[in-house]
């Protein structure tokens, strides 16, 4: 049965394991420097992107399937997503909000979550203040999106997958880019619409179905047979981090696919039989968006302590190990004080106005 309530450990190492390839993709080429086949085992960490979409589509199913109000569901789901996300990013791209106007200023567009520069490669369109920003300009227009399909209450998932696939679909049968994916196809549209014209989209709208199939189906037969899955999709997944798959990329064939079936082998899984992964991957599951947002800070922080103080052997290691270390710490710090503490805060106020409700955060 479902329950809004319940808590999501495949859910929560998943985004663990994201966001710990993520930083390991940033982190490699100074680890690389003393560890050079770092750089081949971490080369294709982005992949972490895709499964933070698909996770968000699972999420936005999981929380909206009793949502059925629609102008008071809409705006209380717009109220919570705008806390989750806004308040954070804000922050930690101010810390580098630089010195002067023209850095100031493109500090103060990014908060738009408008691509930075539409004419350059898709699915990126350049890079906000805080780079990791892209990838939060495709998250704030899909919850624009799903806000706008909670009008349509119990037909909503409907309208939302309708709504982007038409919009990724579209451009594409009218525009002569067929021998290039979806995700990297640049239309030259502006703005909000150059995301929503994207392949990376269709990353949410797989995550939805995936939600649909664990919480309404039982996909497995047996706890034997779901450890199977699971393995033959952990493995495919781990053969594409790799390196060996023929069409790596954001938004790519082999990022989706692979995300794809192991969001859905350990979702079904833990639907029917239930999941108790290890505590210390769940806690970074559970503090993930701050890591995404905390750990550019951590490294270059770390590459500008160690090249001022340190010379000796093995300083790549030695930047990486302490990037590690201050993401760890900043992370922490940054997930209770703005994360939860702030997000919660306006999250509650804005909510009580609404509806007198008051919920923490997910």
């Amino acid at each position: 049965m479902h329950s809004i309530n319940k808590k999501l450990n495949s859910i929560q190492s998943l985004r663990g394991l994201a966001a710990m390839l993520v930083v390991m993709f940033h982190f490699r080429t100074d680890l690389a420097m003393d560890f050079p086949v770092a750089n081949w085992l971490f080369s294709q960490g982005a992949i972490g992107v895709d499964l933070f979409f698909m996770i968000s589509g699972f999420i936005v199913y999981y929380v909206t399937l009793k949502e059925n109000n629609g102008i008071k569901s809409s705006v209380t789901f717009i109220i919570k997503r705008i806390c989750r996300i806004v308040p954070p990013y804000i922050i930690a791209t101010l810390f580098i909000a630089g010195n002067s106007w023209d850095k100031f200023s493109s500090t103060l567009r990014s908060f738009s979550f408008l691509p930075a520069d539409i004419t350059q490669a898709a699915p990126y369109f350049g890079y906000p203040r805080l780079f990791v920003g892209w990838s939060l300009n495709y998250e704030f227009v899909f919850y624009a999106i799903c806000g706008f399909a909670l009008l349509f209450r119990k037909h909503k998932y409907t309208v939302l997958t309708v709504f982007i696939a038409s919009f990724v679909a579209l451009p594409r049968l009218v525009n002569d880019y067929y021998g290039m994916p979806l995700s990297n196809v640049n239309y030259g549209y502006h703005g909000y619409l150059a995301l929503m014209t994207n392949g990376m989209m269709l990353e949410f709208v797989a995550g939805l179905f995936i939600g649909y199939i664990a919480i309404n189906m039982k996909l497995y037969h047996s706890k034997y047979a779901g450890w199977v899955v699971i393995c033959l999709a952990a493995t495919y997944f781990t053969y594409i981090t790799l390196g060996f798959g023929n069409t790596p990329g954001n938004g790519n064939y082999d990022f989706a696919a692979a995300s794809f079936f192991l969001l859905l082998s350990l979702s079904c899984y833990e639907y029917q039989y239930g999941i108790k992964p290890p505590k210390f991957i769940t806690s970074i599951g559970t503090i993930s968006f701050s890591i995404y947002l905390m750990h550019p800070h951590g490294l270059s922080l770390a590459r500008r302590l160690i090249s001022r103080n340190y010379h000796g052997s093995f300083s790549g290691i030695a930047t990486a190990l302490l990037a590690l270390i201050l993401t760890a710490l900043f992370s922490m710090i940054f997930y209770r004080l703005f994360e939860v503490g702030l997000s919660n805060l306006l999250r509650n106020k804005l909510l009580r106005k609404n509806n007198g409700s008051v919920i923490s955060v997910n």
